[in-house]
């Protein structure tokens, strides 16, 4: 495996991710030569867009599927890296050193409005301000394939798929009754990688057992603008443990259990511009997910439950105190725990109407602790949010029909009916039409309303949280046309969109008394357009490409009027990427990847546009 990375900006800074890595594997198959595609084409089958098996071409519904053919057509790569070069899609932090926790941003939409699941399962952080998940828990070597839905898809989801859903499926334990894998890279900043599996099924039993380490120096997180300060490098270790286990009691039922547990530590820096030599942080990760599945003859029943712990140590020892530091001493613990449980039905009525219905719980709660020795006062300060305090939990109820096959005409409509510990009552819909022309050409509509509640940080956090908060309101907006044309060779989808949110929690700073809490917003607009293509150029050669357009504005009452301004902020206005991929040969694939991101705003500061370079190659034995 070789990758390297090129990068130019518009004004001197350092660059972060240089890159040239070199692999050696031994796996226990072969996999075939594919087409590099990652356009979802409408013959695919997607798991996400319906909570079950449904052919795109019979939804309206934006899906992208990353399949595993493109995934490993991207080794090397994070999984926040491979997220961060689709169409819409912004993974702040996804090119950092490990350990940074990448911020999704989809279609404009602040972090923590796209729902991440794992085999169908919402995964969170209910300890991070936006509830954001640690994609840094999951390893490329997981994962089988990604679906990406973008627009509101409250209703079948709940309240943080505002902007999209990402579902993460992993792999399958493979045909063979006993298999081994073993995996070891090493790159630059001397970063190793290795990874042992095993997997195998015996009778009606099946198991999957992996364990992943990764260990390197990194570099320094906060730039060095003289270039001699001599910042230190600011390294990460992590490991991984990751088992999936099924049964399959008859030929209708079976029962699957997973876990995926970690822990990181990483050190970090005082600032962008400021060294901090004892400062650093831990995670760890628990996830633990059962699932049960009966097919019957027209549909099937699926129950589901897991279990999350998130838990982060921040230290800021007291043996150096950089200049301007903050803190001389600074430690922080985060903890949360997150119970969800789901049942629902996919019922085919006729072979043109599907009903699905289905109820899902969930209860959070947070614990955080705080010892604060700040350079600016002499007082030792010890802060405690207790779990007594910081938990919620939500019961919903929802129901969606399916037409499709109608000489042409699919349409999809339901509603969701949730129940919130502190907000009562409240409901989504969710309606989207779409008209397919010859099996290749695809219009389609969607509208959808999203529901979001503030987070525990955002209601409960000492110094910052308000508990007069209202929830988020949003309506959605979307209409494009996909198509299949030159006999398959050619796949494309326009896309517009539009976003209107009600009540946005934002955070406010008063410059005047340096006073600071999160507060609701009058109203949000988001809106753009999204371009995707995927062309055969020749057997073995494909071209894939998606550019993405954003903007929008907030309006928030001064002085008694509205004012509105930007505020979409680290989401560029504008950004490309391209891939040239060459399968030569069954073995030998090579490919070029191109990606422009836009001028980007940090509250009032402008950052340049830039571009990346990578080039891939890999020849399998």
């Amino acid at each position: 495996l070789f990758l390297l990375r090129l990068c130019e900006q518009n004004k001197p800074m350092k660059l972060k991710y240089y890159t040239t890595f070199f692999s050696l594997a031994g796996a226990c198959a072969v996999a075939t030569a594919q087409d590099s595609s990652h356009i979802s084409q409408l013959n695919e089958i997607t798991v996400t867009a319906t909570k079950g098996p449904q052919k795109a071409s019979e939804t309206g519904k934006v899906v992208t599927i990353l399949t595993h053919e493109y995934l490993r057509q991207n080794s090397g790569k994070s999984i926040a890296g491979i997220l961060n070069q689709q169409a819409g899609l912004v993974i702040n932090g996804a090119e950092n050193n490990p350990g940074t926790v990448p911020g999704v941003y989809m279609r404009g939409a602040a972090a923590g409005n796209t729902l991440i699941l794992v085999d169908g399962m919402p995964v969170s952080d209910a300890s991070q301000i936006n509830n954001t998940f640690d994609l840094n828990f999951i390893t490329p070597d997981q994962v089988e394939k990604i679906e990406i839905l973008r627009g509101s898809q409250s209703t079948l989801y709940g309240s943080n798929a505002v902007a999209g859903v990402i579902n993460i499926i992993t792999r399958k334990n493979g045909g063979r009754k006993f298999g081994v894998g073993v995996t070891a890279s090493y790159g630059s900043y001397h970063d190793f990688q290795g990874n042992v599996s095993v997997h195998g099924n015996v009778q009606h039993f099946s198991y999957l057992l992996s364990y992943k380490h990764e260990k390197t120096r990194g570099f320094s997180d906060a730039y060095d603008s003289t270039g001699k300060a001599g910042f230190d490098k600011d390294g990460y270790r992590q490991n991984s443990l990751f088992a999936k286990l099924g049964w399959q009691a008859s030929s209708r039922w079976n029962f699957s259990y997973l876990l995926n547990t970690g822990d990181y530590r990483h050190d970090l820096d005082e600032g962008g511009y400021k060294d901090e030599t004892d400062y650093d942080g831990k995670a760890r990760f628990l996830l633990n997910g059962f699932n049960t599945e009966y097919r019957f003859k027209n549909g099937s029943w699926r129950l589901q439950y897991s279990y999350q712990r998130n838990k982060r140590n921040i230290l800021n020892d007291s043996t150096y105190v950089g200049a301007g530091a903050y803190a001389k001493y600074d430690s922080s613990i985060f903890i949360s725990n997150t119970h969800q449980v789901e049942t629902y039905v996919n019922w085919d009525v006729t072979s043109q109407v599907r009903l699905i219905g289905g109820g899902a719980f969930t209860s959070s709660g947070t614990e955080q602790t705080d010892d604060l020795l700040s350079t600016y006062s002499p007082v030792f300060q010890h802060t405690v949010l207790s779990p007594d305090s910081s938990h919620t939990n939500q019961t919903s109820l929802y129901a969606s029909l399916l037409l499709h096959n109608l000489g042409g005409f699919n349409f999809e409509a339901g509603g969701r009916l949730n129940h919130h510990s502190l907000y009562g009552n409240n409901g989504t819909f969710s309606f989207n039409p779409s008209y397919l022309v010859g099996q290749h050409h695809k219009l389609f509509i969607n509208i959808s309303s999203a529901y979001s509640v503030p987070t525990l940080y955002q209601l409960y956090a000492a110094g910052y949280g308000n508990k007069a908060l209202k929830p988020e309101t949003t309506t959605s907006y979307e209409a494009g046309y996909q198509a299949s044309v030159a006999h398959g060779r050619l796949d494309f989808r326009l896309t517009g969109f539009a976003r209107r949110t009600r009540d946005l929690v934002i955070f406010f700073y008063d410059d005047a008394t340096g006073f600071s809490q999160y507060r609701n917003a009058n109203r949000q607009k988001a809106y753009g357009a999204e371009a995707e293509a995927s062309w055969m150029i020749a057997p073995g050669l494909v071209l894939t490409a998606n550019y993405a357009y954003t903007d929008g504005r907030i309006t928030v009452q001064q002085n008694g009027k509205d004012s509105s301004y930007y505020n979409l902020y680290r989401i560029p206005k504008n950004a490309l990427n391209a891939t040239l991929g060459y399968q030569a040969t069954k073995a030998l694939y090579v490919s070029a990847t191109y990606k422009y991101t836009g001028q980007r705003f940090e509250q009032a500061n402008a950052m340049g546009d830039y571009y990346t370079l990578d080039l891939y190659g890999e020849y399998k034995f």
